[in-house]
């Protein structure tokens, strides 16, 4: 039998998942989703489904959560610098953009001499 194990440990058989994902009404305001306690409304109910279903997907692949683009510091590198660099009229220096980054973005970037 196929079963799912389920984010709170607990496994269900795939027709009883399935079952589950076609019983929930998208127009219907629900008690609480399937990752908190809050009311939600039968699409967002849907979207945690889907999301949990990528999620055990993507972690069979043995590179998930692994290499330098899943650091903290480098999100928030690269999003600081997608920010700097998307605001019309700013000036972004070489300085504020991470070393890898600058060669893709160098005719966007300013010298301190300029």
């Amino acid at each position: 039998m196929k079963t799912i194990r389920l984010g709170n440990g607990h496994s269900v058989s795939l027709k009883a998942y399935v079952a589950a994902v076609k019983s929930v009404d998208p127009a219907r305001t629900y008690d609480h989703g399937l990752t908190g306690w809050a009311p939600v409304t039968g699409r967002e109910v849907l979207a945690q489904f889907h999301q949990g279903v990528n999620d055990r997907i993507n972690r069979h692949d043995p590179a998930y959560g692994k290499g330098r683009k899943w650091d903290p510091a480098w999100q928030g590198d690269t999003a600081r610098a997608a920010q700097w660099l998307n605001t019309p009229r700013r000036r972004v220096y070489v300085t504020d953009v991470p070393y890898w980054l600058r060669a893709r973005v160098a005719g966007r970037l300013v010298h301190h001499d300029d």
